[in-house]
């Protein structure tokens, strides 16, 4: 069962876990859903008919694949507004009622892959068969969320538990912390917000059985790129073996002023999974380069988790490969972009004794999908001819604040960030 906008099946199962693609809001026929009011004033509105119909697709994938919404562990929501996300709240939660999936929110603005949407979703959710539990993680240390953001601080199910992505705030206030007006260079913004955030994040972690170290793979979303450095000076000093990680842009968050967020997936010990490090099939590492505090790879028993790569062979000499400068009509820049990032995720995964088919989730972050989707779509079909079983596919568009690149190297479009297990 697929969509038919992503070379992508709409879910792929991997041991206990089922990765859902993301969900667009279009018809059996590949049209916009749309809200039957006579005006956009009063009725149903655009974002929450949208929201409807994925919900909707998405419990029909979900049976598809032998389970139910009540196994959603965690869902990931990009929004064209942030102003629209009290009306997607309004449909959501007239289907997830009780026991809430973790979720991250962001805004990415009029960027999505179909004119028109106001949100796409995707999921991961626990296997009806499963022997796991699945556990809303709950503590009285942290700002509640569930009012707000109708969501979980993280939910645990076996090996993992799968955070929330929150900005900087209290859910009742705003961002509590920060420079003072009167005072504005005195402490920088963005470690304020990452410390809050951190150090909440740390409390749900705790109460879950865990603690940061026993991060695998996490993804940072900031709205400007030049606050990276502040936000991973924080996470370095936190964080033992770094784990994989997706530093990308986006437009904005739901809390004005909120400056990051962190997705976050972490082992919970007692299940046989251990976190380990793997260089292999990396011919630098980013933190003997200087650059941040991210492991381009981690094993977790027959898991391995990629960060991004992008199509820069080297990090320390961030050349990147795609369509001559002097040239830049006679190819397609993502076809070639797609076609060197995957030849490096490939030698990564073989390296690690992986494989294509072991592939069952992958998050492909785009500049500017509407006009790269079709190069991308092209190679990953041509990397991908003749394996049955592809992963799930994340489209995830990626501009900062002002609209210019989300990429932290300058010059490509693209990020893939993988998820493996072995066997499937």
């Amino acid at each position: 069962m697929t969509q038919g906008l992503l070379p992508a099946p709409a879910w792929r199962r991997a041991g206990d876990f089922v990765y859902v693609s993301s969900i667009h809001p279009v018809d059996d026929d590949g049209a916009l859903v749309r809200s039957s009011s006579a005006t956009p004033y009063a009725g149903p509105s655009e974002v929450a008919t949208q929201t409807r119909a994925i919900l909707a697709t998405l419990e029909h994938t979900l049976r598809d694949a032998g389970t139910t919404l009540e196994r959603v562990l965690k869902v990931e929501v990009l929004l064209t507004d942030a102003a629209d996300f009290p009306e997607f709240k309004h449909a959501y939660a007239q289907v997830f009622r009780d026991d809430l999936p973790a979720a991250t929110s962001i805004v990415v603005g009029d960027e999505h892959l179909v004119e028109g949407v106001r949100v796409t979703l995707h999921a991961v959710a626990l296997a009806a068969d499963s022997t796991y539990e699945r556990t809303v993680i709950r503590t009285d240390d942290v700002p509640d969320p569930t009012d707000a953001e109708h969501a979980s601080l993280a939910v645990a199910a076996g090996p993992f538990v799968f955070c929330s992505g929150f900005p900087a705030t209290d859910f009742t206030t705003g961002i509590p912390v920060g420079t003072t007006p009167g005072t504005p260079f005195h402490g920088n913004n963005a470690q304020m917000q990452a410390r809050y955030v951190i150090e909440n994040l740390q409390k749900v972690l705790a109460a879950a059985g865990t603690s940061i170290d026993q991060a695998v793979k996490v993804q940072f979303y900031e709205d400007d790129l030049y606050n990276f450095a502040f936000v991973d000076q924080e996470w370095g000093k936190v964080i033992g073996v770094p784990p994989s990680r997706s530093s990308m842009a986006t437009r904005g968050f739901l809390v004005p002023g909120a400056v990051w967020i962190v997705n976050l997936l972490g082992l919970v010990p007692g299940h046989g999974l251990e976190k380990e490090e793997t260089r292999a099939g990396i011919p630098w590492h980013p933190v003997d380069a200087g650059k941040a505090n991210f492991s381009p790879g981690i094993r977790a028993g027959d898991w391995l988790f990629t960060a991004g790569q992008v199509p820069v062979p080297d990090i320390s000499n961030p050349d990147w490969v795609g369509v001559p400068p002097g040239l830049p009509h006679y190819w397609d820049r993502m076809e070639l972009e797609t076609d060197f990032t995957m030849k490096l995720l490939v030698t990564q995964l073989e390296s690690n004794g992986f494989a294509l088919e072991d592939v069952v989730d992958a998050r492909i972050y785009l500049v500017d999908p509407r006009r790269d989707f079709r190069g991308f779509a092209r190679s990953w079909e041509r990397t991908f001819a003749g394996i049955e079983a592809r992963p799930a596919m994340s489209l995830i568009p990626s501009t900062q604040r002002d609209g210019s690149s989300g990429v932290l190297i300058e010059g490509p479009g693209i990020e893939i960030d993988l998820t493996c297990k072995k066997g499937g």
